[in-house]
C-alpha cells in the first residue's frame, strides 16, 4: 500500500474548504468568488528535480515574475544553496550534471517585451551556490576579459542538451543551431546544418565532434553518447528521418533502410542500445503511438495499437530506459502499460490507484531508481509534487504549483462527445459554475465558447486552466471543443482541417455550442466567445457565421485578415515555415479572402473586444487594426485594449489584471447576470 503525507497546511486548506461546501448554499455565488489573482498569477514551485545521489532537489521558483534557483537538502528540507539571475533574465530550465553541479538555461526580458525570450546560453553552479559560470552562449567568450589563455568563444548559437556523459563527470554533450542574421537581430530559425559539441562544465571549453548534415536537425544519443539516428523538417515542412550503423557511415533515411512509406521520428534508444523508440501512427485514424525497432532484425513493432486517441507521452523504465508508461491524451487520465512487465510500471500503476483520478507524471529520478519526483495533477489541480520512496511505499507531498488554488473550489471539466453536422465525432469539454437560484429557482448559466489557439495539433486537454477556472468561478460555463485539425485524434482529423480555417473548422464549433444548447444545462441567450491567437480569430469568424447566435465575442492576439500569414508572422520566416502555411491554409486568394473576419466586419452583430500586444510577431496588430477599422466603418463600437510591450499574450501582471479584469466586465455588461 502507498502511504500518502501532505503537508499539514495543505491538509488543512482542503478540509476547510470542502466543510465549507457542505454548510453552505452553492445558490450565493458571490460568496464563493475568488480574488482575480488566483487566477491570472503565474505559478510559484515551477519544476524539481532530484540529484543522481537522490540527497538533493534543484526547484525553480517563481515570485513576481523572477524565477530563481534553490538547492534542498531531502533529509531535513533546509534550502543549502541556490543562485538568482542577473537583472531582467530568469532561469529557463535545470539539469543536474553530477551530485554536486547543476547546468541552467537563461531566459532574456527583452526591453521590447514583457515576458523573457530564451536566448540559447548555458550556465554552470555548483550546490552551495559557487563556481557560478556562463558556460556557452553569445556572451560567453572570456577573451574580452583580458585573459591571454581564452577557454571560451561567443557562440551566436543556441543549444539542446543531448547527454550528461555520466562516465565523464565534467564534460557534457550539446547540440548548437548556429543563428541567422536578418536586419539588424540575429534569428534562431535552425536553418543551417547544426553541430554536435563536447562542453566543459567548469569552465565552459568546447571541442567540436562533427555536423549533422540536415537542417536544423534533431539527433538522439545512446547511454554512451553515441549518435546514429536523427530527424528534421525539411524545406517542405515534411518530418524526415535518418540512421548510420555509426560515425564513420554515410546517412541514410529510415524509410530507404528499413522499406518504410514515411520516416517515423525516433526519440529514445534503450539502455542496451539494441532498439530505438519511435514516434509514428497506427490505424485508419493515423493515431499516434510509440514504435520499438529491433535494429539488428529491423523489425517494427507498435506498442499501442487498439487506441482511440494518440499516445500523449511515453515515460521511460527507470533501468531500460524501454517504455513502461504511455498516456493517452487529450481526456482524463488513461494509460498503458507495454509489456513485458516492469518495476516502473508496477510503481506506476499503484501510484495511479493512490491518487485515483488525476495525472501522474514522473518527473525525476534518482540514478539508483529508489527515490522519484512526481507531479500529480488534474483538471482542478494545477500540480502539487511528492517525493516517493520506492522501498519504503511512501509519497510525502514537497509542495504544489500555485500554491494559492484550493481545488476543492475548483469546478470539474466534464468530457463530452457529439457528432458534428457531416457525422465527424467531435470531443470536448463542458465546464459548469456552481448552481445558482433566484428566489429559490434553478438559473441556467450564461455560456462562454473557448476555442483553442494554435490550429494545427493543439487541443484542449484534461488538465488545469486557470481562465476556464476563473470563468467558472465568475458564474459561467465555459465550453471547449476540439473541433478539426486539433492534435489528439488521429492524424487524419488533424489533416481534416487543413485549409478549413473559416469552413468545417468553424461548423465544428458551431455545431458543439448548438449541441451543448440542446442539453438544457446553459443559457442559450446569453453566449460569448472568447479566444486567443487561432482562438482570437475562430472568435470573430464565428461571430461573422452565425451572427444571431451570440451577444459578444473577444478577439485576444487574433488573426484577422488571413492574408497576413505570409507577409506579417514570423512563421514565415522559419525553416519550412512558407510550406507549412500552404499545406495548412493554402494560397487560394479567394478563399483566404472569404475565411478572413475582416472582410465580414458588416454581418457581425455581437459586441465586440480586440485585446492585442504591440510586439506580437505571430500574428502582428494591424490585423487587430484593420478589424477595428472594419468594424466601425458598419458603425460598430469596439472595445480595445492594447499593451505596449507584450507578444503573443500579455505576461505581465498589471497588465494581465487589466485584461482580465476588462474581459469580465465586457461579459458581465453582455451576458451577465445583469447584462442585456
Amino acid at each position: 500500500m502507498i502511504r500518502i503525507t501532505p503537508s499539514s497546511f495543505y491538509t488543512s486548506r482542503k478540509l476547510k474548504s470542502l466543510l465549507a461546501l457542505l454548510l453552505f448554499s452553492s445558490s450565493l455565488s458571490v460568496a464563493n468568488e475568488l480574488p482575480l489573482d488566483d487566477f491570472i498569477k503565474h505559478g510559484d514551485y515551477l519544476d524539481v528535480e532530484i540529484s543522481p545521489d537522490g540527497k538533493h532537489l534543484a526547484a525553480r521558483i517563481q515570485n513576481d515574475l523572477t524565477i530563481a534557483l534553490i538547492f534542498v537538502r531531502l533529509a531535513d528540507g533546509k534550502v543549502v544553496g541556490g543562485g538568482k539571475p542577473e537583472e531582467n533574465n530568469v532561469i529557463f530550465e535545470v539539469q543536474w550534471v553530477n551530485n554536486d553541479r547543476v547546468i541552467f538555461e537563461l531566459a532574456d526580458k527583452r526591453h521590447y517585451l514583457d515576458r523573457a525570450v530564451p536566448t540559447g546560453e548555458l550556465y554552470g553552479i555548483n550546490l552551495d551556490g559557487s563556481r557560478r559560470e556562463l558556460l556557452y552562449g553569445y556572451r560567453a567568450g572570456d577573451a574580452r576579459t583580458g585573459s591571454r589563455l581564452s577557454k571560451k568563444k561567443d557562440a551566436k548559437a543556441s543549444q539542446d542538451v543531448l547527454n550528461i556523459l555520466e562516465n565523464d563527470p565534467k564534460n557534457i554533450l550539446i547540440i548548437e543551431y548556429p543563428w541567422s542574421k536578418i536586419g539588424n537581430y540575429w534569428y534562431n530559425n535552425r536553418s543551417k546544418p547544426p553541430i554536435v559539441s563536447k562542453l566543459n562544465i567548469y569552465s565552459g571549453k568546447k571541442r567540436k565532434i562533427e555536423v549533422i548534415p540536415h537542417t536544423g536537425a534533431r539527433v538522439i544519443t545512446d547511454k554512451d553518447g553515441n549518435i546514429n539516428f536523427s530527424s528534421w523538417i525539411d524545406s517542405e515542412g515534411e518530418f524526415k528521418a535518418a540512421y548510420r550503423k555509426n560515425a564513420d557511415m554515410e546517412w541514410q533515411t529510415l524509410s530507404s533502410t528499413f522499406d518504410l512509406a514515411k520516416d517515423p521520428v525516433p526519440f529514445r534508444v534503450d539502455a542496451s542500445g539494441e532498439k530505438v523508440y519511435m514516434w509514428g501512427t497506427t490505424g485508419e485514424a493515423e493515431m499516434s503511438t510509440v514504435i520499438e525497432l529491433d535494429i539488428a532484425s529491423g523489425q517494427f513493432t507498435p506498442l499501442a495499437t487498439d487506441i482511440q486517441y494518440d499516445i500523449d507521452s511515453s515515460s521511460p523504465d527507470l533501468e531500460t530506459l524501454k517504455p513502461a508508461v504511455l498516456e493517452l491524451g487529450p481526456g482524463r487520465a488513461e494509460y498503458r502499460y507495454p509489456g513485458p512487465d516492469s518495476r516502473t510500471a508496477r510503481i506506476h500503476k499503484k501510484l495511479a490507484g493512490a491518487f485515483k483520478g488525476q495525472d501522474i507524471d514522473f518527473m525525476s529520478s534518482s540514478n539508483d531508481g529508489k527515490i522519484l519526483v512526481l507531479k500529480v495533477s488534474s483538471d482542478i489541480n494545477p500540480g502539487e509534487y511528492y517525493v516517493f520512496n520506492t522501498e519504503t511505499n511512501k509519497a510525502d507531498f514537497l509542495w504544489a504549483n500555485k500554491s494559492w488554488i484550493d481545488p476543492a473550489k475548483m469546478r470539474p471539466m466534464t468530457p463530452i462527445r457529439l457528432s458534428a453536422r457531416d457525422g465527424v465525432s467531435l470531443h470536448g469539454y463542458l465546464t459548469l459554475p456552481l448552481d445558482k437560484t433566484i428566489e429559490g429557482k434553478p438559473v441556467k448559466p450564461p455560456l462562454v465558447v473557448l476555442p483553442h489557439g494554435g490550429p494545427f495539433g493543439i487541443q484542449d486537454n484534461w488538465k488545469f486552466n486557470a481562465e476556464v477556472q476563473l470563468l467558472a468561478n465568475r458564474g459561467y460555463a465555459v465550453l471547449q471543443v476540439n473541433f478539426r485539425g486539433s492534435g489528439g485524434y488521429g492524424e487524419k482529423f488533424l489533416k481534416a482541417g487543413y485549409r478549413q480555417w473559416g469552413g468545417t473548422m468553424i461548423d465544428d464549433i458551431i455545431d458543439a455550442t448548438q449541441w451543448v444548447v440542446s442539453t438544457g444545462g446553459v443559457d442559450g441567450k446569453r453566449m460569448c466567445l472568447y479566444g486567443a491567437s487561432y482562438g482570437g480569430y475562430a472568435a470573430l469568424m464565428t461571430a461573422a457565421r452565425e451572427p444571431a447566435l451570440f451577444k459578444c465575442t473577444v478577439g485576444y492576439a487574433g488573426v484577422y485578415d488571413m492574408n497576413y500569414m505570409y507577409t506579417n508572422s514570423d512563421i514565415s520566416k522559419h525553416w519550412g515555415g512558407k510550406a507549412f502555411l500552404e499545406r495548412t491554409i493554402g494560397h487560394d486568394q479567394q478563399q483566404l479572402t472569404e475565411y478572413s473576419p475582416v472582410n465580414h466586419a458588416g454581418a457581425i452583430q455581437a459586441a465586440v473586444m480586440l485585446i492585442h500586444g504591440n510586439q506580437d510577431a505571430r500574428a502582428s496588430i494591424d490585423n487587430a487594426a484593420d478589424m477595428r477599422r472594419a468594424l466601425e466603418k458598419h458603425n460598430k463600437e469596439v472595445t480595445w485594449l492594447t499593451y505596449g510591450v507584450a507578444g503573443h499574450g500579455v505576461w505581465n501582471l498589471d497588465d494581465r489584471r487589466e485584461l482580465y479584469a476588462g474581459v469580465l466586465e465586457f461579459l458581465d455588461e453582455h451576458i451577465g447576470a445583469e447584462g442585456k
